[in-house]
């Protein structure tokens, strides 16, 4: 009876996530309702508390959100997208795959989506508009690239990947890098060929026919490699001068910003602390509501049930660990609750399954992140839609089969 009542709570909690309902209000008051239900409110309130110190995702989703602040201050984000447009402008037959695989490496600077998309898509999407690109095509190839993030050890995924597995973040990273990139460079060229095959890579003729480069900015490239400077320390770093923690990156990568753009420290100092708070409001909130929600299926028995059933349909994990958390966030717009669950109750039982956790951690992050790549609703694609003129589902049934297709290649990658 307890896990019956406890899937129509689920159930209603997809359905009022679906209406965009505030994510960590539904979470926390289903996660209260369920072990007020069985008996336990004070499991919710413990796992509210115990979220709230878990060091190890704190120290490197906050460091690396206050990191993108300051670039943002500094400017220094802006010199990095402007540098590549320019480069893209001149790439002719491979103008959607790079600006696919561009947006994509410039998301790991930017993990987030939607600020990602609005400041690679006002310089990108025009850029392929004027060379004839339609543009729905043009903002597809902006929006299939928004999953570099998966590489930016920031990424709160990698974080609870990291804990799961009792490994290092970079670690964790460098485990489904491969899944990353095979996925871009099959969604970029399928993109390309599904341009070509529709006609809509040559041809289409802009109104104004604007340059979308902002040509009064001259490009200083010490402040161009800024963005990029701590995800290279991190994984480049393989000596053990260089080997440290994503803090101690952020940290390094905000001094040398400070002294390359000479900045007003104060300001800069400001910036930092406002992105960390930021990060703990927004994404560690996240993280916390997610505990106090699993906290109250595991109260009602919820994940144990889910655990057996899948014990006794095993070939069915695989694909769970796949399509689950990607067809909720495709349906939800965001990939960042659904994964995190399905990591904090099923992944931690990967041993069961035959499977590591960093896998399955990784696969379920992959597929989140891509359902939210696909989704109409999602912020990026909201802005990449808006920034070329068209409908946000025309933008998605042009990247839904790159994006397929990328997610089939990471589940053999990391699951077989």
């Amino acid at each position: 009876m307890m896990v019956i009542i406890g899937a129509i709570i689920v159930i209603g909690v997809i359905y009022l996530l679906l209406k965009r309902h505030e994510s960590r209000m539904v979470l926390i008051a289903a996660g209260i309702l369920m072990a007020v239900i069985a008996g336990k409110p004070m499991a919710a309130l413990d796992a509210f508390a115990k979220s709230m110190t878990n060091a190890g995702l704190i120290t490197s989703v906050c460091s690396c959100m206050g990191f993108a602040m300051v670039m943002k201050y500094t400017g220094c984000d802006k010199h990095l997208v402007v540098a590549i447009g320019k480069v893209l402008k001149k790439m002719g037959f491979m103008l959607i795959p790079g600006a696919t695989i561009a947006t994509f490496i410039i998301n790991i600077a930017i993990p987030s989506a939607a600020g990602c998309s609005a400041a690679v898509g006002v310089i990108f999407i025009p850029i392929l508009m004027s060379a004839g690109i339609h543009p729905a095509m043009a903002a597809a190839a902006v929006k299939s690239g928004t999953y570099g993030s998966m590489l930016n050890p920031g990424l709160v995924h990698n974080g609870v990947i990291a804990k799961l597995s009792n490994v290092e973040i970079t670690e964790v990273i460098t485990h489904h890098m491969m899944a990353d990139i095979v996925g871009v460079i099959i969604a970029a060229t399928t993109l390309t060929i599904l341009a070509i095959f529709l006609k809509e890579n040559k041809g289409y003729l802009p109104e104004g026919g604007n340059d979308a480069v902002a040509e009064d900015l001259k490009i200083n490239p010490l402040y161009a490699l800024m963005p990029l400077l701590p995800v290279i320390i991190l994984l480049v770093g393989m000596a053990p001068i260089l080997k440290m923690g994503v803090p101690q990156a952020m940290l390094i990568g905000a001094l040398l910003s400070l002294a390359v753009t000479r900045s007003n420290p104060t300001k800069l100092t400001k910036s930092f602390f406002d992105g960390m708070g930021d990060a703990y409001a927004n994404i560690i909130g996240i993280i916390i509501s997610v505990g106090v929600f699993v906290s109250g299926m595991q109260s009602l028995g919820l994940v144990k049930a889910l655990i057996n059933w899948m014990l006794e349909s095993t070939g069915i994990v695989k694909i769970a660990a796949t399509f689950g958390p990607f067809i909720l966030a495709m349906i939800s717009g965001s990939g960042d609750a659904a994964t995190v669950a399905f990591n904090e109750a099923v992944t931690p039982h990967a041993a069961q399954f035959g499977l590591q956790a960093i896998d399955m951690g990784s696969m379920a992050a992959l597929g989140g992140t891509l359902g939210r790549t696909m989704s109409p609703i999602a912020g990026a694609t909201i802005i990449c839609a808006g920034i070329a003129g068209v409908d946000p589902m025309e933008v998605c049934k042009r990247n839904a089969l790159g994006i397929t297709l990328a997610l089939l290649a990471g589940m053999v990658i990391l699951l077989f």
